[in-house]
């Protein structure tokens, strides 16, 4: 299949028609997937622990969907999972955006903890 840039506006068609889970969604790179799938003709499903900033980025796109979730939450991700698959029986796409970056000086007490809380958010959440 030759290259098509999605910035150009036209997407292929296989991009279309899914139902999608982005997690790490409120902001930046997952922000911008969501409206750009969204657009493509898909059902997008963003994430996220603060209610507010999920309201206020379904208001302002009204197609998309979301769910209270922390990926650092075994709880959270147990519960969402079960609303989403009784809510969204058809997803079949998970994108797995969720990630931070903490500075961490590994000579500081709780530098451990730091340590893997980051890996357990980045790799497991």
């Amino acid at each position: 299949m030759p290259y098509q840039s999605c910035q150009s506006g036209s997407t292929p068609d296989r991009l279309s028609g899914y139902t999608i889970l982005i997690t790490g969604r409120t902001s930046r790179i997952g922000y911008g997937l969501a409206r750009r799938l969204l657009e493509a003709g898909n059902t997008v499903i963003v994430d996220g622990r603060r209610k507010s900033l999920l309201d206020k980025i379904t208001a302002e796109h009204p197609g998309i969907k979301s769910i209270a979730l922390d990926v650092a939450s075994p709880t959270s991700i147990t519960n969402a999972a079960v609303v989403l698959t009784a809510t969204y029986p058809d997803l079949n796409v998970v994108i797995n955006n969720a990630g931070i970056m903490p500075t961490e000086d590994l000579r500081a007490p709780g530098s451990l903890q730091v340590a893997e809380d980051h890996m357990a958010i980045n790799l497991l959440g």
